[in-house]
Order: C-alpha cells, then sequence, then structure tokens
C-alpha cells in the first residue's frame, strides 16, 4: 500500500496542467463538428425539377414515354438558360429484354421524328442509342440518349438529353 501512495502522490487532479494528458483542453471546436450539432440547421433545398420514383411535373411524358412494367426510379426536368429546350432525365427498371427496351424507344422516338445518330462513344452499358430531331430549320437540335445496362435478373434504362420546350 506504501508504493501505491508513492505512485499516486506524483499524479495531479487538474489534467488541464499535464502535458500530454489525452483529451480536449478548451480548444475550439471545429467549425464542421459545431455546425453539425447545431439545432435548426438548415437542410439543403429541395430540387423541385427532380422526382424519384415517379415521373416530375413537367416532364415530357408524352415524347418520353416509360414502357409497360417498367419501375420508374427517377426522373427530372429542367429548361435551359434560355428556355428554348428542356434537360430530362429519366431512371427505369425493366425485365424486358435489352433488345425489346431499344426497340421500345427506337419505334416510339421514330414515330416522332427522331433519328437514331451513329455513335463511336465506348459505354459500360450493353446497350447506348443516341437519337437526334430538329422539327425546323430555324429549331434548335432535340437529342437524347437512351442506354440499357444489363445486370442477368434486370434491366437498368437511363435516357437523358434535351427536348423542345412546351
Amino acid at each position: 500500500m506504501a508504493m501505491l501512495g508513492t505512485t499516486l502522490a506524483g499524479c495531479r487532479s487538474d489534467l488541464d496542467d499535464v502535458q500530454g494528458a489525452a483529451g480536449p483542453r478548451g480548444t475550439p471546436e471545429s467549425p464542421a463538428s459545431e455546425a453539425a450539432g447545431v439545432p435548426g440547421t438548415p437542410l439543403p433545398d429541395y430540387d423541385a425539377a427532380s422526382a424519384v420514383g415517379d415521373l416530375v411535373e413537367g416532364f415530357p411524358a408524352e415524347l418520353v414515354t416509360v414502357p409497360p412494367g417498367a419501375q420508374v426510379l427517377a426522373s427530372s426536368a429542367r429548361p435551359t438558360e434560355d428556355g428554348t429546350l428542356v434537360d430530362v432525365t429519366l431512371n427505369l427498371r425493366s425485365e424486358e429484354p435489352v433488345e425489346a427496351l431499344t426497340a421500345y424507344y427506337t419505334d416510339g422516338l421514330g414515330a416522332a421524328g427522331f433519328e437514331v445518330s451513329p455513335s463511336s462513344v465506348p459505354s459500360a452499358l450493353t446497350s447506348l442509342t443516341t437519337f437526334v430531331r430538329t422539327p425546323a430549320p430555324e429549331s434548335p437540335t432535340e437529342s437524347l440518349a437512351v442506354g440499357v445496362f444489363d445486370d442477368e435478373t434486370e434491366r437498368l434504362v437511363t435516357i437523358s438529353g434535351q427536348v423542345a420546350a412546351g
């Protein structure tokens, strides 16, 4: 017991005065950790130009249609700066084969005046087809890329591009 008393006699109860003591010593916290714990910290704004699980309001559903049986994962529709075009994105899940999904969009967009544009861009997608249309000489060119990824159990379809506003 005498040895324990001798050992503890050199210990101090005030850790702020002990050099190298573990733990914070009155140093201010980083701004990130302070902000994370502050009640009422505003969350990022919701982007009204996108939707999860449904078509967003303003999405050109009559042009870029959803194949029967496909599930909408996400969509977006945002006017370009000059307002002549709308940037669109549509992500789907489907059990249909790649060929059927590619044919669905080739037929539908073809009927709307889009033509397949040759592309030599390498892609990790199973299928990638680009469609373009210029409705009138003074109109901006519209383009849509339709990509299909086959993971052997289902197909993920992503469509993105610019179409005429309105």
